[in-house]
């Protein structure tokens, strides 16, 4: 099992140990390949506080794939002057969901221990002779996402700032993208807080900022300093720049919010095309369907309601208005949540 945009996963070196974190979910499941229940316990406890112990640059450096692709980049003469790289930020994967401050050694032990010793453990046959899988599945305390919102407000505000973005529109991007899994990694591949793909989004966003052309390592993309400053020149390159001539605010974050998740391209097509087959919306570059001036001229008759529903009928895929719906709920509730400073 490889970890994703909202889960984290990561083997014992063996393999009879899996440690999986589902972001979205709000749990932690551990599978252990053992001989007995208490053998399996005692190893429970410990993958548990390990778990509690580590942050993204240990996750990052446990990760064989990860570590090997960083390296061959850094070490390629025909690219090492061409990426950009720096190592990991080091946020807890779990510990601040759990502990108001950071915990002591003895808290996470105790914590360990009392968490698996009151939760009923699934046994399975395993292929191993005389071994059987032991699985245990413990629940994080609620609306963990905020406190995990709370270690990257500084840096969501500083760039809201910067970027002249609503600082609750990053959180909502964020939440929706990785539910603020810190080694969250897409299948493109996207990497981080906010899932950046380095030849595409995070080329364009570094050369924005700096002039310069590069690509970004990995390790830089779990930086979270660097993951949230990347996407937020991003959001802005798209709102500011690619959708400048939407005038209604509302209208155009809509639009953005859209392009981020599939592209400019395909937000134009959802109001240039003029037609449909089964239903689904088709393209086509020879009408100019993917003109984004085109479109926008027909945004801009419209009301910031009716674009929304626009998109939500007539956008190409049901994965991006599937996402605009999202990142549109959270966006108002991380409004709200900003005012009563609840983060």
């Amino acid at each position: 099992e490889l970890s994703t945009k909202t889960t984290f996963v990561e083997y014992s070196k063996d393999k009879k140990v899996r440690k999986k974190i589902d972001y979205k979910n709000n749990f932690v499941k551990i599978d252990v390949i053992a001989k007995n229940k208490k053998e399996a316990q005692k190893e429970m406890v410990k993958s548990f506080y390990s778990l509690s112990r580590e942050d993204t640059n240990d996750a990052f450096t446990k990760n064989p794939v990860l570590s090997s692709v960083n390296k061959k980049m850094e070490n390629n003469p025909k690219l090492k002057s061409f990426i950009k790289n720096n190592p990991p930020s080091k946020e807890p994967l779990i510990a601040d969901m759990i502990f108001k401050t950071p915990p002591t050694t003895k808290e996470l032990v105790n914590y360990s221990i009392k968490k698996i010793k009151n939760k009923p453990i699934k046994v399975e046959k395993s292929k191993l002779p005389e071994m059987k899988v032991y699985s245990i599945k413990i629940s994080l305390p609620p609306k963990g996402y905020l406190k995990k919102a709370k270690i990257f407000k500084p840096d969501v505000l500083k760039r809201g700032s910067q970027f002249k973005l609503p600082p609750e529109f990053i959180f909502a991007i964020i939440q929706t993208e990785s539910s603020f899994n810190p080694m969250a990694r897409s299948y493109i591949p996207a990497f981080g807080l906010m899932q950046i793909v380095p030849q595409t989004a995070g080329a364009d966003a570094y050369k924005m900022l700096t002039g310069k052309k590069r690509i970004l390592t990995p390790s830089y993309l779990y930086n979270s300093h660097n993951n949230i400053l990347i996407g937020s020149a991003y959001l802005n390159k798209i709102y500011y720049r690619y959708f400048r001539g939407i005038k209604d605010p509302t209208s155009r974050l809509y639009c953005t919010i859209t392009a981020y998740n599939t592209g400019i391209g395909n937000v134009a097509c959802a109001f240039n095309s003029i037609s449909k087959k089964n239903g689904v919306t088709i393209c086509s570059r020879k009408r100019g369907d993917y003109n984004i001036k085109k479109a926008v001229q027909k945004i801009n008759k419209l009301s910031s309601d009716e674009v929304y529903t626009h998109l939500l009928q007539n956008l190409k895929y049901d994965e991006p208005k599937n996402y605009l719906k999202r990142v549109r709920k959270r966006y108002l509730s991380y409004k709200k949540v900003l005012e009563k400073n609840e983060i």
